[in-house]
């Protein structure tokens, strides 16, 4: 387990530089980045960790590309990381296997709480199993709700970061903006197994998608599988659950089912694609998962994370030795165009996969033409502009 390095109660005794709501890879990392910066930096996390979480667990070529860029590569040979050496795509009992080059695979568990150890050696401060809540802005700060059972108190930073993920609500609770799901949108499903067949082999991603969606398939470092999906809710309710769903897409593959695969603890997501109006206002600035997201492919969404944290770091730094709204305004422009720009592949491909007739097609077509693949892996693979000031 990960031990908080400070009590709540002392929390509320001073004034924060940033109050981080949310430790997953966009708040871990962000944390990891201002603590370097000597500024008093507080993580706040409604959980406890290690924890499981709804995730493939892959790193793509980006992702890992920021992670060297932030000197925390380490943290993936430290942790065992798996090199990915492929991608095995299925649908309609067809099947094509394309070479990947710079991708990795992790646990969440390790990833998350390795940024957090990481950001606490660094100087900031850790605080599980809390619920926070945004209170008033005043002229130089924001008051933040510290929550933990009965206990509750009142907390002010200079800044305050959102990355409370996908179901997050820190701003639309307080009504400062409003988060829009789109239509007919997929939720995000998960599972970890133990013993799986020897057909899912190390460093090879599989995928497979039919009617109802998709579910991917990953070997863990510790030789676990990890099963992500996306799920279209009426599926889930014709089949009897995610489980039954998710065995119903791998028997159509004639793919080996993993034991008790029926039974296992799936977990699952709010709808998989959103977003919210605004991902920055006055001392307050959102990231990762909470300012928005698509159904993701090959590792994008870790390289979403990582790049928000990297990109929104310079600006507060800058907002907490001095507020100017224009940093605001930085931070919407640059969550636009590192962000919201590289999502057009993903958005295809979750178009591709909701139509599995088109996806057996596009196999055919990779196995006629192989070379097909490589512009989308290397696009996914190519780094963000670096940030500037780290």
């Amino acid at each position: 387990m990960i031990k908080p390095n400070i009590r709540i109660e002392e929390c509320a005794s001073q004034v924060w530089d940033v109050i981080i709501v949310g430790a997953g890879p966009a708040g871990g990392l962000a944390a990891v980045l201002l603590a370097r910066k000597k500024l008093r930096v507080l993580l706040v996390d409604r959980q406890a960790f290690p924890r499981p979480k709804v995730c493939g667990c892959c790193l793509n070529g980006n992702a890992i590309a920021t992670l060297k860029e932030t000197g925390l590569h380490h943290l993936l040979t430290e942790n065992q990381a798996i090199l990915l050496n492929e991608m095995c795509l299925g649908s309609k009992k067809i099947n094509h296997t394309f070479p990947l080059q710079r991708q990795m695979v992790i646990s969440r568990e390790c990833l998350d709480s390795s940024l957090i150890q990481e950001a606490m050696r660094e100087g900031a401060f850790f605080l599980d199993t809390t619920l926070a809540e945004l209170g008033q802005l005043t002229t130089s700060s924001r008051e933040v709700f510290l929550k933990q059972g009965e206990l509750q108190f009142l907390s002010t930073a200079k800044i305050v970061v959102a990355a409370d993920g996908l179901g997050g609500r820190l701003l639309v609770r307080k009504n400062i903006t409003t988060h829009l799901a789109s239509n007919n949108t997929r939720i995000g499903a998960g599972v970890t197994v133990f013993d799986p067949p020897d057909f899912y082999k190390t460093g090879t991603l599989f995928m497979t998608s039919g009617n109802g969606g998709y579910v991917g398939l990953v070997r863990l470092e510790d030789g676990r599988l990890d099963l992500a999906a996306a799920f279209d809710p009426l599926a889930i309710k014709k089949h009897g659950g995610m489980g039954p769903l998710a065995k119903a897409l791998l028997k159509e593959m004639e793919w080996p089912l993993p034991l008790d695969l029926e039974i296992a603890p799936w977990r699952g997501t709010p709808a998989l694609t959103g977003h919210i109006e605004q991902v920055a206002t006055e001392r307050l600035f959102v990231i990762g998962d909470a300012a928005g997201y698509i159904e993701p492919f090959t590792g994008e969404g870790m390289a979403w994370a990582f790049t928000g944290a990297n990109f929104v770091a310079p600006l507060i730094a800058k907002g907490v030795g001095c507020w100017e709204p224009e940093l605001a305004k930085q931070w919407i422009s640059k969550y636009k165009s590192h962000i919201i720009n590289r999502q057009g592949v993903c958005k295809a491909a979750a178009f591709l996969l909701r139509w599995p007739l088109l996806v057996k097609l596009a196999l055919m077509g990779l196995k006629a033409f192989p070379f097909l693949s490589k512009p989308v892996v290397a696009m996914l693979d190519k780094p963000n502009k670096a940030a500037t000031s780290i």
